[in-house]
């Protein structure tokens, strides 16, 4: 027998789909913010982006190569000495990095950055459904 299961989401979102006459689409980060106030909270004041799961998610790749060393360092840190006081520099410093890198994807790749977060905000961080946002955001902004 050639069973092919499917994941759940995906009959979810089928049988949703069949049931309304238009079919779910994702919004952008700024579509998102303008229709629900309660999002507001996903850009700071200046604009930049909060990081939330969406925005972590979509930039994980970059955050994986430009910060690589800062997390290495942290992780030796925790590693060998399990006292969370010994490791705060470390901790900062990984930190510092990812909003860093944060800051400058949103400056470099604003609108693709948007959208891949907006998608992956609407369909809860389920990168299979925003395939074609990442593949926008990652022509813009490239992986180093």
């Amino acid at each position: 027998m050639n069973y092919q299961p499917t994941p759940p989401f995906t009959s979810v979102q089928k049988s949703l789909n069949s049931s309304l006459s238009i079919p779910l689409q994702p919004y952008s980060l700024s579509q998102c913010l303008s229709e629900n106030p309660l999002l507001d909270q996903l850009v700071d004041a200046t604009g930049e982006p909060i990081p939330t799961s969406s925005v972590l998610m979509s930039s994980a790749k970059h955050i994986e190569i430009k910060c690589m060393s800062e997390n290495v360092e942290f992780l030796k840190c925790k590693k060998k000495d399990p006292n969370p006081e010994k490791c705060l520099d470390k901790g900062r410093q990984a930190t510092r990095c990812a909003l860093g890198v944060l800051k400058d994807l949103y400056q470099r790749c604003k609108d693709p950055m948007e959208a891949y977060v907006g998608c992956m905000y609407y369909y809860t961080n389920e990168f299979d459904l925003c395939r074609k946002e990442q593949q926008a955001f990652e022509k813009a902004c490239p992986l180093d």
